[in-house]
């Protein structure tokens, strides 16, 4: 009898494992999404999780909303805001404690974002000799506006 009830009770534990496996992390599908980064904020009562919106720009749904259950990764979001982004998620087959099924696992930066940064990254690679900062400026004053106003944009975001 007591062995009877043990095997019954340890299938209903592995059951019920599974089923919570199923809910919280079963992955129904996987894509990519492109679009500028809208929102980023960290919400949750119990679990905390990153939820974000991308606008697309076109088609019959201009934003979609995702989630990033990963602390990592959601803080490098909140740094992409207003920036061109691609999107790499998984769809859960359940929303049980986040806003959306959509948990996005990686990023990456695209088109005019991905040169800006370069840029900004240089820019401040060089900041850190006043010889050669000094020397750019006055060629990049007289030869192109343009660029200049990118750096400064650059120097606003430190």
């Amino acid at each position: 009898m007591k062995r009877k009830l043990f095997s019954i009770f340890t299938i209903i534990i592995i059951l019920l494992s599974l089923i919570g496996y199923g809910v919280l992390e079963y992955t129904f599908s996987r894509g990519m999404r492109s679009g500028k980064l809208v929102k980023v904020s960290k919400k949750g009562l119990l679990l905390k999780t990153y939820e974000g919106t991308l606008d697309l720009g076109s088609g019959d749904q201009l934003t979609w909303n995702f989630s990033a259950h990963d602390d990592k990764l959601g803080e490098q979001l909140v740094s992409q805001i207003g920036k061109q982004v691609s999107l790499e998620y998984r769809e859960l087959l359940f929303k049980l404690f986040y806003e959306t099924k959509y948990d996005v696992v990686s990023w990456k930066l695209e088109g005019a974002s991905v040169d800006l940064d370069y840029l900004c990254r240089l820019v401040n690679y060089l900041r850190e000799n006043s010889s050669i900062v000094n020397y750019i400026r006055e060629k990049i004053e007289v030869d192109d506006k343009v660029l200049l106003k990118r750096i400064r944009e650059c120097q606003s975001k430190d």
